[in-house]
């Protein structure tokens, strides 16, 4: 069974893959052993947090004695989002214990976010 990894935080550490078009770019997690329900996804100004927790209990049956095994554990990704990256496109989706996430790029003219309001004199 596939495992997450931990770092030295304790904090899980996800494999993560990044893939970008002309149009779109595309963020792929892989997150085992973790629900959806247990997944959160935060755009904030001009980056993009990934939450989650992880619970597993396995119960195996060894010489007459159960045993059980319980992992818990949470993750945290927070990713600078590019310059082009249309924040209100940002889409997710969650099979086969991977998470994607995608968002388009804007074109070139469109404004970003924010805006420089110019000082008069």
């Amino acid at each position: 069974m596939p495992q997450l990894s931990f770092d030295w935080r304790g904090m899980l550490k996800l494999a993560l893959d990044i893939q970008e078009t002309d149009k779109q770019y595309r963020i792929s997690f892989d997150v085992p052993g973790v629900e959806e329900k247990d997944i959160q996804i935060t755009p904030d100004n001009d980056v993009l947090m990934v939450r989650g927790e992880q619970r597993q209990e396995h119960e195996k049956r060894e010489g007459g004695f159960p045993r059980v095994e319980r992992s818990y554990g949470s993750f945290r990704r927070a990713l600078n989002l590019p310059d082009d990256a249309n924040q209100d496109s940002i889409k997710a989706s969650f099979k086969n214990e991977v998470l994607t996430i995608t968002m388009d790029k804007r074109k070139a003219s469109a404004p970003k976010h924010g805006r420089s309001i110019p000082i008069e004199s």
